[in-house]
């Protein structure tokens, strides 16, 4: 057993009328290494759910308040809290009403001391592995918020701006965007917008799958449909009911599943391959293409009818060589990403390298911008990114430098988080204008670092000085904030 002196943090609430047997649980409570706080009341213990128990030990009957009252009050302010009822009464009618009323385990006094431990370990480790459910779908959710999408530029402040108009609604969305551009990572942030963290995100890249077998990925089939169905399978459509189906390179689906795809948004309802039952289903519609659809339609290989039902609310993201103002962002995300994976203390790009990552056109967007990176992270001798040590192709072939754009810097910090490297909120104040053209003494350009202290300095103005609220607000931690006022002489 325990040293009763040696306690976790872990903090279990103990209610009983009785002084006596209310002593004795606190004390064996305390004997398995918890804390334990004792309560005489179940109006008492509820007026203390603020404290955050990991479990209630709570007995059955009590004056006043009993404790089934008590137990349906836990349940409404703190519904993921085990409670274990603990009664003289060992009848099973009790046992089933309290279950019923959301009881995690029921115990008869007198309380054997195995058993009290024994439950309270299984209702701990409950109550901890929601909670790691909880904090895994909140940081998913957080993952693919399109507040996390990286980009100051114009371009990628329209797109911002559109999916908030998106919020909660379950409208159908296209996505068009050149290859690398990031059109999974704006689906899933649509679908995880919308609230939807429980609810399934699941993909079909149609360009991916022979054109004999699209109908049956998509819709599913029956045993014996097709040589080889030894079985029945559910397809895309049935697996993403209640949440998003994503159609990757929607332009590369065969005429005979646009057709049966069609039907389906018009009838919310579908036949397997080889079946005859329909099936009904519910769920948002994100597409996404590199193609022009409406020249596809022109040239008869796309249907306009199903066109203007995946087309319901368009968005586009600009190639990367049209948003320039975001690589030094973007790099310096990809610098933090990286350095634990390839075991270099790498956190500077030297700025004649960063100037030819700026120019340089990048055909294949931000997927081979990442690529780059990691390639010179890989050949860099020091602790910089270097001229010498990006791909020939990037320093060879010079594109063009965005207009009005200073030369910046890019330094990330050991340790630091990558979602701290500044998104598209961060500059949200600075005159909602693209970085470098903000008006100055100096040639009619700002650097980055200034523009990040007049971010700061907006937020913080918004915020009426509450740095916890500005970190909110600017989608970074405290310690980062901190760090940063006292950079640019803030605090």
């Amino acid at each position: 057993m325990s040293d009763p002196k040696k306690k976790s943090s872990i903090l279990i609430f103990v209610v009983d009328d009785e002084a006596g047997p209310r002593e004795l649980l606190k004390y064996q409570v305390e004997s398995f290494g918890y804390e334990a706080c004792a309560f005489e009341s179940g109006q008492a213990c509820l007026d203390q759910l603020h404290r955050e128990p990991v479990a209630i030990c709570l007995d059955l009957f009590m004056p006043g308040m009993n404790g089934l009252e008590t137990l349906r009050g836990v349940k409404r302010e703190a519904p993921d809290v085990p409670v274990i009822m603990a009664t003289s009464d060992d009848k099973i009618e009790s046992a089933v009403e309290a279950i019923k009323a959301g009881a995690y385990d029921y115990i008869v006094k007198p309380i054997d001391e195995l058993r009290l431990q024994t439950t309270l370990q299984k209702a701990v480790e409950k109550y901890q592995l929601t909670n790691q459910v909880k904090q895994l779908r909140s940081a998913l959710k957080s993952s693919y918020s399109f507040r996390n999408i990286i980009g100051v530029s114009p371009g990628m402040r329209k797109l911002f701006a559109q999916l908030e108009k998106i919020g909660e609604s379950s409208i159908n969305v296209c996505i068009f965007g050149e290859t690398g551009t990031g059109k999974e990572l704006v689906a899933r942030a649509v679908h995880y917008q919308n609230d939807q963290v429980k609810t399934p995100f699941v993909e079909i890249n149609c360009g991916a799958i022979p054109d004999s077998l699209q109908e049956a990925e998509l819709f599913g089939y029956e045993k014996g449909a097709f040589t080889g169905a030894v079985d029945s399978k559910k397809g895309k459509l049935e697996m993403a009911d209640g949440g998003t189906l994503f159609l990757d390179e929607v332009g590369e689906m065969t005429p005979a599943t646009q057709v049966k795809l069609l039907r389906f948004l018009q009838e919310k309802s579908f036949e397997r391959v080889g079946g005859t039952r329909k099936i009904k289903v519910n769920m948002r519609v994100v597409c996404a293409t590199n193609k022009n659809l409406e020249e596809a339609i022109k040239e008869g290989t796309f249907r306009d009818d199903l066109y203007y039902r995946l087309v319901v609310f368009p968005l586009t993201i600009p190639p990367l060589r049209e948003r320039k103002e975001d690589i030094p962002y973007l790099c310096g995300f990809f610098l933090k990403k990286y350095q634990g994976e390839i075991q270099k203390p790498i956190t500077t790009i030297e700025p004649d390298a960063l100037e030819a990552l700026i120019r340089f056109d990048w055909p294949g967007n931000v997927r081979q911008l990442e690529n780059a990176i990691y390639r010179a992270m890989v050949s860099a001798e020091g602790k910089t990114v270097t001229k010498n040590s990006l791909a020939p192709e990037i320093v060879e072939n010079p594109g063009s430098w965005p207009e009005a754009m200073a030369i910046p810097t890019v330094e990330t910090t050991p340790g630091q988080d990558p979602g701290e490297v500044t998104p598209a909120d961060a500059l949200e104040e600075t005159q909602k204008k693209p970085v470098g053209t903000a008006s100055t003494d100096n040639g009619g350009l700002v650097s980055l670092d200034d523009a990040e202290k007049q971010a700061i300095q907006a937020a913080l103005n918004n915020a009426d000085g509450d740095v916890p609220e500005t970190a909110k607000a600017l989608g970074v931690s405290r310690a980062t904030l901190y760090r940063k006022l006292k950079k640019h002489g803030l605090t």
